[in-house]
């Protein structure tokens, strides 16, 4: 009888990192739109908080920034290997990426 051949395969990458960014970028997504949503059902009633708008604007900010870390990293471990011109378009990307979530971002506190 012929022996039965097992291969296991591992990858070593940051799989673990990025699974904690996606989750607690969906925790504090789902927390941003809670508050975001009782914040304007709040005003819909006539009770207005001037402080409310920044308070959604930060949750808003830090769960997509938590996203955006958890996106980078999962596209970095695809890109990593690739050729130079691949790893060049990461980065110019990435750059422009980033001054949009952070030009974005902070405005929505003021």
């Amino acid at each position: 009888m012929a022996k039965k051949r097992t291969t296991t395969t591992t990858s070593s990458g940051n799989y673990s990192l990025v699974k904690v960014c996606a989750f607690w970028g969906i925790v504090l997504a789902g927390i941003a739109g809670l508050v975001s949503f009782i914040l304007n059902l709040l005003a819909k009633c006539g009770v207005h908080i001037e402080w409310g708008g920044k308070v959604a604007g930060a949750c808003n900010m830090v769960s997509t920034i938590a996203l955006f870390i958890a996106a980078w990293l999962a596209a970095w471990d695809y890109v990593k290997h690739k050729s130079q011109s691949w790893r060049i378009v990461f980065w110019v990307f990435f750059v422009l990426a980033l001054l949009g979530v952070l030009g974005i971002g902070i405005w929505s506190w003021f």
